[in-house]
């Protein structure tokens, strides 16, 4: 399994949800199932809360606060 480190700078906030949002480009992690951990103390990484939005050529995962994540492909 690969995985790609995102900060919680890379989340942009939608103001009509007020969710924090990144979007992943499928090139970069496949078509295959995701999961996205949150990284806890001393680089310790746990499952995240977050929905994800599958779209054509995009991956849209959304959280309530933004967190630094593993997304694991």
């Amino acid at each position: 399994m690969q995985f790609i480190d995102f900060k919680k700078e890379h989340f942009t906030k939608d103001e009509d949800t007020h969710d924090f949002v990144i979007d992943i480009s499928k090139d970069e992690i496949g078509f295959g199932e995701i999961r996205v951990q949150e990284r806890k103390d001393d680089e310790i990484y746990d499952d995240a809360d977050y929905e994800i939005e599958d779209n054509f050529d995009t991956v849209t995962i959304k959280m309530k606060k933004p967190a630094d994540i593993r997304v694991n492909f």
